[in-house]
């Protein structure tokens, strides 16, 4: 997709910003991606073990090398429009938040985020905006920038050294009270901020602009978004 085939208001937003200043990974486990934070917080060693730089290849960065999906925020503020959208575009897809009769929303929806500065990358790893990459919810897509890494290991202690020097902002996202950002809640943000760019949203007649995606159409983001939000 080039940047002139998408829509006027995206388009706008994007041209605004020379580079983005934030940029939002999400990790699909919380289960999986808590202890790396933990023993990150918890380490006396100046030095990370071997494993804890492959648990974030694997973990955190899923294992790739290029095309890592991640999205543009403006702040380190969890709350941060950009990072609720990256948090709605990576969860949306699962069949257990279909809206169905009978069937309640899930409530232990989980997710982990790292909101990493620009800045602090290592010059081996690049980002590249990439609305066409971004599958299934559309208001996502001038969002979405792609990562390519030519040093997994070299990100991966980039990585780990922000999350103890506070430099990168590690996220907890779940229903469950202990955790500091509620699910849903980012759900509601994206929601708002979508009545905001589009006005009134009927699923069963989704905005013109509103493009289908790679696996929901406008009308199944549009309803599932509003299933969630309003829980």
């Amino acid at each position: 997709m080039k940047l002139n085939a998408i829509p006027w208001y995206f388009r706008k937003l994007y041209q605004g910003s020379k580079r983005p200043k934030y940029l939002v990974r999400l990790c699909r486990s919380l289960g999986d991606f808590e202890p790396i934070v933990s023993e990150v917080n918890s380490s006396v060693e100046s030095l990370w073990s071997q494993d804890l730089i492959q648990q974030v290849i694997e973990q955190v960065l899923g294992g790739e090398a290029s095309g890592i999906s991640t999205y543009e925020a403006d702040t380190i503020d969890p709350f941060d429009i950009g990072h609720a959208l990256g948090v709605v575009a990576e969860g949306i897809n699962q069949s257990k938040l279909r809206a169905s009769k009978g069937n309640k929303r899930d409530s232990k929806a989980t997710r982990g985020s790292l909101i990493i500065p620009v800045n602090c990358l290592p010059k081996t790893t690049r980002y590249e905006f990439t609305p066409q990459n971004n599958l299934n919810f559309y208001p996502a897509n001038h969002r979405h920038f792609d990562l390519d890494i030519k040093d997994s290991e070299e990100l991966a202690i980039t990585i780990l050294n922000g999350i103890r020097d506070q430099t990168i902002k590690s996220t907890f996202i779940a229903n469950d009270k202990k955790y500091n950002v509620n699910y849903r809640l980012m759900w509601a943000i994206t929601y708002s901020h979508c009545l905001k760019m589009f006005g009134a949203l009927n699923h069963s007649k989704p905005p013109t602009s509103w493009a289908n995606g790679k696996d929901l159409t406008a009308s199944e983001q549009i309803e599932t978004l509003q299933y969630v939000a309003q829980g």
